[in-house]
């Protein structure tokens, strides 16, 4: 619903969110290395990116926001706390979602690509959707805008 990485979503801290639930403000990512997963400060394309809550986020971030929560509490912990693991969440969680849907399999990165794709079918121009989720207009012209829908010709 936002359009984010994966790894932005896991690394989301409710410092992030406003007191209002209006905004999110990306500005870190989880990564993997050599000792594990780690926190890096700055997104992939960019050091942060602020992202305006329509009413479902926001009712979704109320909901699932703990009444004990701090600022550094994530927003998606994972099941020991701390960040969420990303292998064990698609196979615990994501896979048996998508079976139980009897959705075909996909990686939980292809949200972001139907994001994108919506908010173009909904008529979000491409420069303002590259905006949303931290990418330039030109990814998003390349990768999606073409391929968006049938074309037709208007009544004028």
């Amino acid at each position: 619903m936002t359009g984010c990485r994966p790894s932005e979503a896991i690394a989301l801290q409710w410092k992030h969110i406003s007191k209002d639930l209006k905004k999110i403000s990306f500005e870190q990512a989880v990564i993997s290395t050599q000792s594990g997963q780690e926190i890096r400060k700055g997104l992939k394309t960019q050091e942060k990116r602020r992202f305006p809550c329509n009413n479902i986020v926001q009712q979704l971030l109320e909901q699932i926001k703990p009444k004990d929560s701090s600022a550094e509490t994530f927003v998606f912990p994972g099941y020991s706390g701390g960040t969420l693991n990303t292998p064990s969440f698609r196979k615990t969680v994501w896979k048996p979602i998508l079976e139980g849907l009897e959705i075909e399999y996909r990686k939980p990165y292809q949200t972001r690509h139907t994001f994108i794709t919506l908010a173009l079918e909904n008529g979000l121009d491409a420069k303002d959707v590259a905006k949303l989720v931290g990418n330039s207009p030109e990814v998003i012209y390349r990768h999606y805008a073409g391929n968006k829908r049938e074309l037709f010709v208007p009544e004028f």
